[in-house]
């Protein structure tokens, strides 16, 4: 029996059952369980309680109108670019848009395979969809933008990756990716670098990568490879004499410290028909930007001046630097600041 989407299903080998909510291909779909989870299910483990579609039980005894056959127009199929090689690479990728606070997220499929995946994010311990579909070979989607403050509450990125559709019928098994998302890393210029894919910079994850010829993968502690291996003659002209060695004195680097202020009344002029979580909120993002904008700048020490009150500033602020910057930090100077400073270690 033909599956169609929006059919009512009960699982074949398994209890429970959905609704068809997406045809894939002619023998694999995306099921929605009554749990509201999505999974990939092949037809044939599929029984089909109620139909979407409607029968005409009366279609049958009307007269056959034969209508003029429509003229046949070649309709030319989408043929996808193939690379020459088997390889497979496939990225997550995140570049940065006109606003520079918001970044755009791509799935890249660098492989002669079809994909369907599924991507979650896991924000404050809670699984969230990202996206859901499938590709192209050789093609990029897009699957999202990611604000500052989706950045900074994203703990986890997971992927879940099943090849299908290879020119030659290459069988591989489903893949599964986790990329660990470091807030600090999406606001240091240097992890964006030149790519093949965007014009732009990018920072790129790998989530899947094989060849047609064995990768070895050397140590980055080491270099040296068989082919830059010295010869015994000339491994005297690689070690330098302690007393050969060049002595440089480097001038001694004065560590340099910010200083933020995040009372309200130092942000803004009037606090009127403010609540006091929109409060806390203005001084979080002023929080996020200044401690960005100092890790960018390579400074040494940060001081955020939060005052004493109920003490909800700086527990929100000492969270967030331990559970999405992982920075060290201890109290302010007690003479310069009183009991109302954080010192980060940058």
């Amino acid at each position: 029996m033909k599956i169609n989407q929006g059919d009512i299903i009960r699982f074949l080998n398994d209890t429970g059952g959905g609704t068809v909510k997406k045809i894939i291909s002619d023998n694999m779909v995306l099921v929605q369980t009554e749990d509201d989870f999505e999974y990939t299910v092949p037809t044939n483990e599929l029984v089909v309680i109620k139909s979407s579609v409607k029968s005409d039980e009366s279609y049958e005894n009307k007269e056959t109108v034969k209508e003029p056959e429509p003229e046949i127009t070649e309709d030319p199929k989408f043929i996808p670019e193939l690379k020459d090689d088997n390889s497979v690479e496939i990225h997550l990728a995140f570049i940065k848009s006109k606003n520079k606070d918001v970044f755009e997220c791509y799935l890249l499929n660098d492989s002669n395979h079809y994909l369907f995946f599924h991507a979650v994010i896991k924000l404050s311990g809670i699984y969230k969809k990202l996206d859901a579909d499938k590709t192209e070979p050789n093609t990029m989607i897009k699957l999202g933008d990611f604000s500052r403050n989706r950045i900074n509450n994203t703990s986890e990125i997971i992927v879940q990756i099943m090849f299908y559709g290879h020119k030659y019928d290459v069988i591989k098994e489903q893949h599964e990716s986790k990329i660990k998302i470091e807030p600090v890393k999406f606001f240091t210029e240097g992890n964006f670098k030149p790519n093949d894919f965007f014009d732009e910079n990018a920072y790129m994850f790998i989530l899947y990568k094989d060849g047609t010829e064995p990768v070895q993968v050397a140590n980055e502690d080491s270099k040296e490879t068989p082919e830059n291996i010295p010869e015994e003659k000339d491994i005297k002209d690689f070690f330098i004499k302690d007393d050969d060695k060049p002595k440089i004195s480097k001038p001694h680097k004065k560590p340099e410290t910010i200083e933020v202020d995040l009372h309200i009344n130092h942000l803004l002029d009037s606090v009127v028909g403010l609540s006091n979580h929109e409060i806390l909120q203005i001084q979080m993002e002023y929080f996020h930007k200044n401690i960005t904008d100092a890790i960018n700048k390579k400074a040494d020490k940060i001081v955020f001046i939060h005052g004493i009150g109920n003490g909800t500033l700086k527990t929100a602020l000492r969270e967030s630097l331990s559970m999405q910057y992982n920075l060290h930090y201890e109290d302010a100077s007690f003479k310069e600041y009183g009991f109302g400073a954080t010192m980060v270690m940058l």
